[in-house]
């Protein structure tokens, strides 16, 4: 369901002004508490309570994130969904052959995601409202838990139980609440107006969770189902509206990487930076392509330039986990700059993300990118 952009960026403050009211309010309450708890006028002792109420709530915040995260992947497996990955930060844990395998990588917006396989049924009636909801339901009710043990209670182990209960409430709602939040779309949205009465964004979705699952297991994007193949082949980049959508034109490009048909992804990754409907993470992987592609083509100094501007810089640094980003600056310092030394340190970057990012696929294709590279680098007659 496509809505209108005016109520679309209403939809994003109040997600934001979710995000920091949790903040506001422990602020205020351990300033309160901290007050009441120290009866004398002992403004230090009163800082240093209120500065541990604080540090305490962070690591709340931690802890609820893998509360989060563990939401989806009960509620999924509770409605016939598999275990796919599990992050928290940058740690991984991926299933691979029925094992479990430590991985690192990070995506930017998310403190954690848990990534699960749909069950083999038809889109339309893929049970993703309970998984997606799980998350925030899951902090939300804990929170509660917390608060209503803290009424029993008194002193400090209620204030820190409604610390608890604050972090977890005010991470459930800014989740389930629908916005755009951090560049991505938030559970809510998915749940409330991107997945219903949508049977195209259930099947892209399901099309692009079961070929994650895939591609984190295989080395090569020929694994892949010709059913999922075709479909993710048939997108064109038109239409960047749908995250699924666009996530899955990242999945053409592997495929088109491996098949060697540069041209046609670069095409693809024009369209999705210039689309007004395409999130802003979208748009900076989008331009790390670009920029990745002219440096094997034409290699023109200013469209370069253009393109690593402080904005994408400040990207690739987030993302340093992908073997994609290691690929690009490997390419970067070893065509572009000449610098064969740092160009070299990019390569050793590269061998170890794609050997420690969740995506075996993605691994093994930036590598024999590398060797493309090389190759470039050697036949253009570089020292």
């Amino acid at each position: 369901m496509k809505i209108p952009k005016i109520l679309d960026k209403i939809l994003t403050v109040i997600g934001y002004i979710l995000t920091v009211a949790p903040y506001l309010v422990l602020g205020a309450y351990s300033a309160d508490s901290a007050d009441k708890l120290v009866t004398s006028d002992n403004m230090g002792l009163e800082l240093i309570l209120m500065g541990g109420f604080i540090f305490l709530a962070l690591f709340f915040m931690l802890f609820h994130i893998i509360i989060h995260e563990g939401g989806h992947m009960v509620m999924g497996l509770a409605t016939g969904w598999k275990y796919c990955s599990f992050r928290v930060g940058n740690i991984t844990l991926v299933k691979r052959d029925g094992k479990l395998e430590w991985k690192k990588t990070t995506v930017m917006g998310t403190g954690g995601q848990c990534l699960m396989i749909p069950p083999e049924c038809d889109p339309e009636k893929c049970p993703f409202f309970l998984y997606l909801l799980g998350g925030g339901l899951f902090n939300i009710v804990t929170g509660g838990i917390a608060f209503g043990i803290g009424l029993l209670t008194g002193g400090i182990p209620q204030v820190i139980l409604n610390i608890f209960a604050i972090m977890g409430i005010g991470t459930g709602l800014s989740n389930l609440f629908p916005a755009k939040l951090g560049g991505t779309n938030n559970d809510g949205y998915q749940i409330f107006i991107e997945l219903p009465k949508n049977g195209e964004a259930k099947k892209y979705m399901c099309c692009l969770l079961t070929a994650n699952a895939i591609l984190m297991e295989n080395d090569s994007t020929k694994a892949l189902p010709e059913n999922i193949r075709s479909i993710i082949l048939s997108l064109d980049g038109e239409d960047c509206s749908n995250t699924s959508v666009t996530n899955l034109l990242f999945f053409k490009n592997t495929i088109l990487q491996e098949e060697g048909r540069y041209e046609e992804a670069r095409t693809i990754f024009r369209k999705v930076a210039e689309s007004p409907d395409a999130l802003q993470i979208f748009k900076n992987e989008a331009n790390c392509e670009l920029m990745y592609y002219e440096i094997m083509d034409e290699c023109r100094a200013e469209e370069i330039d253009r393109l690593y501007d402080k904005k994408l810089q400040e990207y690739i640094k987030a993302t340093a986990l992908y073997p994609s980003r290691k690929r690009l600056m490997y390419a970067y310092y070893l065509i572009y700059k000449g610098d064969k030394a740092e160009a070299d340190k990019e390569y050793e970057a590269l061998l170890k993300t794609a050997e420690s990012h969740p995506s075996k696929a993605e691994g093994a294709i930036d590598l024999k990118e590398a060797e493309r590279i090389k190759a470039h680098y050697e036949h253009s007659g570089s020292k």
